[in-house]
C-alpha cells in the first residue's frame, strides 16, 4: 500500500520580513522557532524533490517541509520513478541507525547463536510482551537456517516496571539465555543471591531504542540498519536476510 504521507499540514504564517530574504534552511528554521518551540531541529538537508526539504528532529522524526515553510508533510517519501518503489526516508534511517546498532557489544545483549552463522540480527525486546514470547518460540529454529538472534532490552514501559526489573535480572543471571527463555515462559527470574543486579546497560538500550525509533516490542533490525518487522516466523526472517 502506497503510504507517501499521512498528514499534510498548511501553515500560514506571519513570519518577520528579514526571513524572507533568508535561505530555505533559514527560514524553515525561523518558522519552526515560532511555531513549534518545542522541536528542536537537528539537520535540515534537500531532497530529490524541488523545494521540499528532510527536517530531522532530536527525537529522530522526520518531516517534509517546502522550502517557503508553508506546508508540512509527515510519513515516508517514496520513490516511484523507476521499476522498483524505493522508501528514500526508511534509507535514511537505516543509514543513520548503523553506528547506534554497531555500538552494541554482545557482552551487553541476550545472544542466541547459530552454528553455521550466515547472519545475525538485533532485536528489542520485552519479557511480558505476547508477541515477544511468541518469537521466542521461533528462535531456536532461527538458529538452525544460521541467524544469530541478540536481544536488546526495551522493556516497554521503563525500567523501573516489573518488565524492567525481571530484565534487569536476566542481564544479571548467570545463564542470561536460560534466564531469558524463563521469563518468556512466564517464570520468575530473581536475582542471582548475593549479587548486586546494574541497571545502567538496560537503561542505556532502553535509550538507544528511543534514538533509532523503536516504537514497540519485538523490533527486528539488520545489522545494517534495516527494520525488518517485528514478530515473525523463522522462515519469514530468513526470506528477509535473503537466507535460502
Amino acid at each position: 500500500m502506497f503510504k507517501v504521507m499521512m498528514m499534510v499540514v498548511t501553515v500560514a504564517l506571519s513570519l518577520p520580513a528579514t526571513l524572507w530574504a533568508a535561505t530555505d534552511q533559514e527560514v524553515i528554521k525561523g518558522t519552526f522557532s515560532i511555531r513549534f518551540p518545542q522541536v528542536q531541529i537537528s539537520k535540515i538537508e534537500k531532497t530529490a524533490v524541488n523545494g521540499i526539504y528532510q527536517v530531522e528532529t532530536s527525537s529522530g522524526e522526520l518531516l517534509y517541509v517546502s522550502g517557503d515553510s508553508k506546508y508540512i508533510f509527515t510519513g515516508d517519501l517514496l520513490d516511484i520513478g523507476g521499476n522498483a518503489t524505493v522508501n528514500l526516508s526508511e534509507n535514511y534511517r537505516s543509514h543513520q541507525r548503523v553506528d547506534a546498532l554497531n555500538s552494541l557489544q554482545d557482552a551487553d545483549l541476550v545472544v542466541y547463536p547459530a552454528k553455521d552463522e550466515k547472519s545475525e540480527v538485533l532485536v528489542f525486546t520485552d519479557t511480558s510482551c505476547g508477541y515477544c514470547r511468541k518469537f521466542h518460540t521461533e528462535v531456536a529454529q532461527m538458529n538452525q537456517l544460521g541467524i544469530t538472534v541478540k536481544y536488546v532490552a526495551w522493556p516497554r514501559y521503563g525500567l523501573q516496571s516489573p518488565a524492567g526489573q525481571t530484565m534487569v535480572n536476566v542481564w544479571c543471571a548467570n545463564d542470561r539465555t536460560d534466564a531469558m527463555t524463563k521469563a518468556k515462559s512466564n517464570e520468575s527470574v530473581a536475582a542471582p543471591a548475593g549479587k548486586v543486579c546494574e541497571q545502567n546497560t538496560i537503561q542505556d538500550q532502553i535509550n538507544l531504542g528511543q534514538q533509532i525509533g523503536v516504537r514497540g516490542t519485538p523490533a527486528v533490525y539488520s545489522m545494517d540498519g534495516r527494520q525488518l518487522g517485528g514478530y515473525m516466523k523463522a522462515g519469514q526472517l530468513a526470506q528477509q536476510l535473503g537466507i535460502q
